[in-house]
């Protein structure tokens, strides 16, 4: 079986949209919203984002994005770069932030989602950012599983999020030490 991950570029964008709205409705179907689901994580809608974001990150301008592709077929892609919020609670702010990262179902359990993490992880390290932060919904106990499995400590709930025009719970995870990811 074989697994790239390479930097994603403009040319990417239809494939990584591919994946994001698909990811998308198997993660969050009962989630949230159906109705924004349908409507706004669409292929139409998400491609041209896609290719605006990934042309913004190859001139330095928004987050590193990687794609994964496995038996040739891209299944996932992840988002890092610097910290984009405000502190979690006014005490700990992440240096750096993986702000993406989805993976397709079918891809699930073979350890494409941690190796794509571990390379964001080595991006944020090689920058400088000795520390990183993720953001998720408080009900995605499954993708809460996985930053726990890579080491993250949930250090913040109940924060709120507005997805359409729902307002939903996020949660927090904190990696006090990014070195830590790549090398699990």
């Amino acid at each position: 079986m074989t697994l790239l991950i390479r930097i994603a570029s403009p040319e990417d964008a239809l494939a990584i949209a591919a994946v994001h709205t698909q990811a998308w409705h198997e993660t969050y179907t009962g989630l949230i919203v159906q109705d924004y689901l349908d409507h706004f994580i669409t292929l139409e809608r998400n491609t041209p984002r896609r290719r605006e974001t990934l042309e913004k990150s190859e001139r330095g301008e928004a987050h590193r994005h990687y794609i994964a592709f496995w038996e040739n077929q891209p299944v996932g892609f992840a988002a890092c770069g610097a910290w984009r919020e405000t502190p979690y609670d006014g005490n700990i702010k992440p240096e750096g932030e993986i702000s993406a990262i989805y993976l397709l179902n079918s891809a699930k359990r073979k350890g494409i989602g941690k190796a794509l993490f571990k390379t964001a992880a080595e991006y944020l390290c090689e920058h400088g950012m000795k520390n990183c932060g993720v953001w998720v919904l408080e009900d995605n106990h499954p993708a809460r599983i996985f930053y726990e499995e890579m080491g993250g400590k949930c250090v913040l709930t109940g924060t709120p999020v507005t997805i359409g025009n729902v307002t939903y719970a996020e949660c927090a995870y904190f990696y006090a030490d990014t070195r830590r990811i790549t090398a699990a």
